[in-house]
């Protein structure tokens, strides 16, 4: 009974661990508080900070729609890219993939001008699904048969996304009319997503969001399969001894990843654009990463991390018009918030990676001590057996 007492006490978690554990929350109201602390530098007290950002986000029904619409392409992206690291593959090319998805929707649209109402916009995240597979499917090659990690390969192909992204806007699908900055021709009608002016121009956008992050959650959680996905991420190893391939799992959860982002760029275009434009969707992919963390890579995670960053994005965009604060502050919190995250990540992985070499340490010092035991136990019994009379008594 005392031993296992003992055993309980051992096997308590440190209160630093279970900090650690909510280290996303926790990173989220520091960067909240670092940017509370700046904005003092404008003579903006920290109570109008925290007031003006919450009503700027959800003050009125205007604000809670532009909220949504921010929040819509970030959930697809933080959705995709929980897969991804659910699985072990560092994707970070959400920038890239964004822009590919916006060129598919571009693509379908100028291309294909007559297709019915009822097939344009599916035809648009089909496609856009295979643009993103596609790209992302660069960076699976480079370390299926080279062995490149995906992090530096899909980091480099953010580049290439907005340089295609540039060179299409600007040459081959460039508008016919002079504009001031360069898109495509406006699309047709039926590609848009249906809208709700009086609720801040909310786009149908984010239903499709939702569906997305429902499914990803029920495959994970609740699905063999995503078991399996899970299993690899945490172990490789344990996973092919029970019967799995890891390549195969990492080569469909970065496929089916950088197709999600693709689709987020796609939503973007076709809700709150008429047009492909040169920077529609800048940043988009980065906040969509940084939401996957602050969600802790799950999909039921995402949905509060992705409405906090639209609530951020449109709240700090309100606050500049009544204030005059720069737009800098922004971009603070939010770097502050990703430090934190995965600062925090980083000492979880340290403390855990100690623990587990003390453990390590502990078992390979138990048989050297069964092996001694049992060594003088032997030899014991031998004297007995040696010694005149032995057997008598």
């Amino acid at each position: 009974m005392i031993k296992n007492k003992e055993r309980i006490k051992r096997e308590k978690k440190p209160f630093l661990m279970i900090l650690l554990d909510f280290s996303p929350i926790i990173g989220a109201i520091l960067g909240l508080l670092i940017g509370a602390c700046f904005v003092t530098l404008w003579g903006v007290s920290p109570v109008t900070f925290f007031r003006e950002l919450f009503k700027g986000a959800f003050g009125s029904t205007l604000a809670i729609g532009s909220t949504l619409n921010r929040a819509t392409p970030l959930l697809i992206i933080g959705a995709g890219t929980a897969i991804a690291f659910r699985a072990g593959a560092n994707n970070i090319g959400q920038e890239g993939q964004l822009f590919v998805g916006g060129i598919a929707a571009a693509v379908v649209a100028l291309l294909m001008p007559s297709l019915p109402k009822g097939l344009s916009v599916p035809a648009i995240l089909v496609v856009a699904m295979l643009f993103g597979m596609i790209f992302s499917g660069i960076a699976v090659l480079f370390r299926v048969l080279k062995g490149v990690n995906e992090l530096l390969t899909t980091l480099l192909l953010n580049y290439v996304g907005t340089l295609l992204l540039s060179a299409l806007v600007n040459g081959p699908l460039a508008s016919e009319e002079i504009v001031s900055y360069p898109q495509t021709d406006t699309f047709g009608s039926q590609f848009l997503l249906k809208y709700w002016p009086n609720f801040g121009y909310l786009h149908s956008g984010i239903f499709i969001a939702l569906a997305i992050i429902l499914l990803t959650g029920y495959y994970l959680w609740l699905t063999p399969g995503g078991m399996r996905l899970r299993m690899t991420g945490l172990s490789p190893l344990a996973a092919r001894t029970s019967g799995n391939n890891p390549t195969k799992i990492f080569v469909w959860s970065m496929l089916i990843s950088g197709g999600l982002c693709a689709v987020a760029g796609a939503v973007e275009v076709i809700g709150c654009n008429d047009c492909l434009r040169q920077e529609f969707g800048s940043n988009l992919g980065f906040d969509g990463l940084a939401v996957a963390l602050l969600g802790n890579t799950n999909p039921f995670g995402v949905l509060p991390a992705g409405i906090f960053f639209g609530a951020l994005r449109t709240g700090m965009q309100a606050m500049q018009r009544s204030t005059g604060i720069p737009s800098v502050i922004l971009d603070l919190i939010k770097g502050s918030i990703m430090v934190f995250i995965m600062g925090g990540g980083a000492l979880k992985l340290y403390i855990e990676a100690n623990a587990k070499k003390k453990v390590v340490g502990k078992e390979s010092k138990k048989p050297q001590a069964e092996i001694k035991e049992t060594s003088a136990c032997e030899e014991s019994s031998n004297l007995q057996e040696a010694t005149p009379g032995g057997d008598e008594k």
